[in-house]
């Protein structure tokens, strides 16, 4: 071989191991990229799911906490002679006397201590509530932060919870807490769910009546009520805000009663449910497809290019769907939101329920005395509501009006246009203009309707605070249209009474709560009757003012067809959900999105 040949050879050998080092070099920043980005989905992973699962852990190690305290309590229990437990029933008892009689204005009571009640005992008692699978949840003496830091705890001026008429106890609990259930569902909760006391050996059923949200300094607002035997939930709201306290109010019952009622769950979508059950789905999903990424890795280290080929499409096509799957969830969660907003927006303003037909001969008119008559009129059992209380109100308004509707008011100037409806239910106040008292008649005396207040909403009578003096007011019975001119617009004291009682000259006063919950000042405006037609009578203007017509309707219906459709009423609930359980829904959208990233890294 010549020199040159030689030289050749020398030169292509050196490019060859120049290039062959250069891949290797290559290869190399590659795998290192490849590490890191590992490493970056692998500490992605133990934050999310650390994030995810410290409410979950901290909730069972506290419960476990809480468990061996209720078997120490159960243990000194089985250890107290009867003679000591009735010591402590009459202890109880003179402490519930004292507690009433000062609540009365009577305070020579004698002096109780409440610390020598149970006092050998950490634990006072337990609470079950079936319908959250709440089991013997301590509750302990007192109030304060280290009390309820541990659990639930007795506010001491209320009675002590034995049961009997003249007592209400407060169970208090936080709501919100990071590594504790504890309270924090109660608000799932609806009329007619049971609880029960465990106290002392004995076992009281309470049923719950009503739900109301206060301000924390509205002591009164647990104070026994006179011949009552009453035990409330108490809990902060809304959670991690803490602005109002939630009371759960439950009347007892027989226990035999109280057995034979069915338990609907009402926390079956829990934050631990979601989580884990996301944690389920998402885990082995990212198994299989991290195996099959492993599995076309190994297939494709061949030096068949048939096969090699066969595996990197199928590689390529996984990464492909990974992404898709991303992109997708990315859209549905996009179009959930949006569709929440929607919903949100349904709730902002009352539900259009077209024209009435009052029958050719106000057939309609026959069915408000007995509608009149069934009216729920107990102020008692008026209470603060939230936005769940009002997406609930318009997932029945259709039955609601149908049930109750006696009439309809309608004011232009401030586009309301509401049905009028026999009773002061929370469900009526929800739903349109509550009328105040049973005996009262449109266009004699003084005609009361009430609404709630929804703050940020032109719902409901919200925006009566914009009439001004001679503004038109409209309301029918379904047998006469009457106008009113308003004549008062202002806020008064909740202790104002005078403007809700009989009155010699015709009127319609319309109140409603000014501010927020808690709010002790109502929004007053009063009209003075100027016009009195009926409908046989009324013009074809008149009838459309008050949006009735004249057609065959006999069967007391007042409208037929539902104004709130299965899309409003989802776009609602949904809209809802999101307002009053924010982490539940994002939790969720947390663990969706982040699956497809971490997949994604350790592909790459």
């Amino acid at each position: 071989m010549n020199k040159k040949s030689k030289s050749t050879s020398k030169n292509k050998s050196k490019k060859k191991s120049r290039k062959h080092g250069h891949r290797k070099k290559s290869s190399s920043k590659k795998n290192n990229g490849f590490s890191f980005l590992k490493v970056g989905a692998v500490v992605m992973i133990l934050l999310g799911l650390g994030a995810l699962l410290y409410p979950i852990v901290g909730n069972y190690l506290a419960n476990r906490d809480r468990s061996e305290a209720v078997d120490q309590y159960n243990k000194e229990m089985k250890d107290t002679v009867q003679k000591d437990i009735d010591k402590n029933i009459e202890l109880a008892k003179e402490y519930n006397k004292e507690i009433y009689a000062n609540q009365q204005g009577n305070r020579n009571t004698k002096k109780i201590d409440y610390n020598g009640f149970l006092e050998n005992q950490n634990v006072m008692g337990t609470i079950e509530v079936p319908a959250l699978n709440i089991k013997s949840l301590p509750f302990y003496h007192g109030t304060s932060y280290k009390t309820l830091d541990k659990g639930l705890g007795h506010f001491e001026q209320s009675s002590i919870p034995i049961g009997g008429i003249n007592t209400r106890s407060v169970i208090t609990g936080h709501s919100g807490m990071k590594n504790q259930v504890l309270f924090s569902e109660i608000r799932n909760l609806k009329e007619g769910d049971i609880f029960f006391i465990n106290i002392l050996g004995e076992k009281l059923a309470y049923e719950i009546k009503s739900f109301e949200e206060v301000l924390p300094s509205d002591i009164e607002s647990v104070a026994v009520i006179p011949g009552e035997d009453i035990v409330t939930l108490l809990t902060c709201t809304p959670p991690g805000i803490n602005t109002y306290r939630l009371l759960v109010n439950g009347h007892r019952i027989s226990y035999k009663e109280a057995a034979k009622k069915d338990i609907v769950r009402r926390n079956l979508l829990s934050y631990q449910v979601i989580v884990l059950v996301l944690l389920a789905v998402c885990i082995p999903l990212f198994v299989v497809l991290w195996l099959l990424y492993r599995y076309y890795k190994e297939k494709m280290m061949t030096k068949n290019k048939k096969i090699f080929k066969k595996y990197r499409r199928k590689l390529v096509t996984l990464v492909k769907v990974i992404k898709m799957f991303f992109i997708a969830l990315l859209i549905i969660m996009i179009g959930v939101l949006c569709y929440a907003v929607y919903g949100f927006t349904q709730m902002q303003q009352s539900a259009e329920f077209g024209k009435i037909d009052v029958g050719a001969q106000e057939e309609l008119y026959a069915y408000n005395a007995d509608k009149i008559l069934k009216g729920n009129y107990d102020e008692q059992k008026i209470r603060s509501v939230n936005v769940s209380d009002y997406a609930e109100a318009l997932g029945d308004f259709h039955k609601s009006v149908n049930d109750w509707g006696i009439g309809r008011l309608v004011i232009p100037s401030v586009s309301i246009d509401v049905p009028i409806l026999s009773g002061i239910s929370n469900t009526n106040l929800l739903s349109g203009a509550a009328s105040y008292r049973k005996n009262q008649e449109l266009g004699k005396d003084n005609y009361v309707l009430m609404s709630h207040n929804l703050v940020g909403s032109s719902a409901l009578l919200t925006d009566i605070d914009k009439l001004k003096k001679g503004d038109k007011m409209y309301a029918t019975d379904f047998k006469n249209i009457y106008t009113f001119d308003v004549t008062v617009n202002k806020v008064i004291d909740e202790t104002e009474v005078d403007v809700i009682k009989k009155v010699p000259t015709e009127q319609l006063t319309l109140i409603r709560c000014e501010g927020d919950i808690g709010t002790k000042y109502r929004r007053l405006v009063q009209g003075k009757l100027s016009n009195q037609t009926s409908i046989e009578d009324s013009t074809d203007k008149q009838l459309e003012q008050v949006q009735l017509v004249k057609d065959d309707n006999s069967d007391g219906t007042v409208i037929p067809k539902n104004p709130i459709t299965y899309k409003s009423q989802f776009g609602i609930n949904l809209a809802s959900s999101i307002l009053s359980n924010p982490v539940q829904t994002a939790a969720p959208l947390f663990l969706l999105l982040l699956f497809p990233i971490i997949v994604l890294g350790f592909l790459r």
